[in-house]
């Protein structure tokens, strides 16, 4: 379950859009929300000879981003919800990191673009960052057009599957987020024809009748789904599933499909496989979340969390 949530504001109007979809999610959850700001001071200037000169400016950012983190929390306490804060100086992802493992939190917030008070950091770059570092979930939202974000309507989770057990590294929080808030499960697999058009050989005279190779893939997809959803329901006894196969590219299928579907919660793995086309879902994630325009859940892969480990490791080591 989700007990503890990290949002990582910068100050910005846009940092801020991922609130109302954390407080919404705060409340259903009963979790805590811990408020993170952190004042940008490059590795390269905390070594330097800057001296008395930098502790100014970082007091001076510091003191002022107690005062925006003391009126955010009094506005998010209002829904009422359990909120506190909390400041770092140094580079964005790595406190972000590190924050979320001191303070055992469940997921981390952020929305997709931000800037900061100290020079600029786009919280695009920050998020990939923090993806590639971290061991715990990540949702990500990019504000729309208007710069705001719409209060969240949950009425469904969407997994993206893509028939590895990579990609299933998902189900085990999607399935607790779906007791907790008490929504369904919809499984989506997406075929992709890439690759078909090829298949034929003008010159050899083979022909593949793509249109039976797709049923084929189709139906594969389906089987599979309906066994997963089988096993889902066997664990999580009153969580509704339901199950959707789609031709298309992976990316730009997921979000069409969600987007369909209002109130749609998308919760996915950083890595995996597809069955038709070597290809990792990691490039797949970052696309959705950054087109998707709803808020996405992203779940480090047990071989992302182990590289996560295994470089902190060697850091601290």
């Amino acid at each position: 379950m989700m007990h503890r949530i990290l949002v990582g504001l910068d100050g910005s109007a846009l940092a801020e859009t991922i609130l109302p979809t954390v407080t919404t999610l705060a409340k259903r959850l009963a979790a805590e929300i811990v408020l993170l700001h952190v004042t940008h001071v490059p590795g390269a200037i905390q070594v330097s000879d800057l001296g008395a000169a930098l502790d100014e400016v970082v007091g001076q950012q510091q003191r002022a981003a107690r005062a925006y983190l003391d009126e955010v929390v009094h506005r998010v306490q209002e829904a009422p919800l359990g909120v506190r804060s909390e400041l770092a100086v140094g580079d964005a992802a790595p406190e972000i990191v590190g924050c979320a493992e001191r303070s055992h939190v469940d997921l981390i917030a952020l929305a997709t673009h931000g800037r900061s008070g100290i020079g600029r950091w786009l919280h695009g770059s920050v998020a990939e960052a923090v993806l590639h570092a971290t061991t715990t979930p990540l949702l990500l939202l990019q504000p729309g057009v208007e710069r705001a974000a719409a209060p969240l309507a949950l009425q469904r989770l969407v997994v993206p599957l893509d028939g590895s057990p990579l990609a299933e590294a998902a189900l085990p929080v999607a399935e607790d987020l779906a007791r907790a808030l008490g929504l369904p499960i919809v499984l989506l697999r997406v075929v992709e024809a890439v690759g078909l058009a090829f298949a034929s050989d003008p010159l050899s005279g083979t022909f593949v009748d793509q249109q039976a190779v797709l049923e084929v893939l189709r139906d594969a997809a389906r089987e599979y789904l309906d066994g997963l959803a089988g096993r889902i329901k066997q664990r999580s006894a009153g969580v509704d599933v339901t199950t959707e196969v789609v031709i298309g590219s992976a990316a730009e299928s997921i979000t069409a499909r969600a987007r369909e579907q209002a109130g749609s919660l998308l919760v996915l793995t950083t890595h995996g496989r597809t069955g038709w086309r070597a290809m990792l879902l990691g490039s797949v994630a970052r696309r959705v979340a950054l087109q998707a325009g709803m808020p996405v859940v992203v779940v480090p892969s047990p071989e992302a969390r182990a590289h996560a480990a295994s470089v902190r490791g060697a850091a601290t080591g």
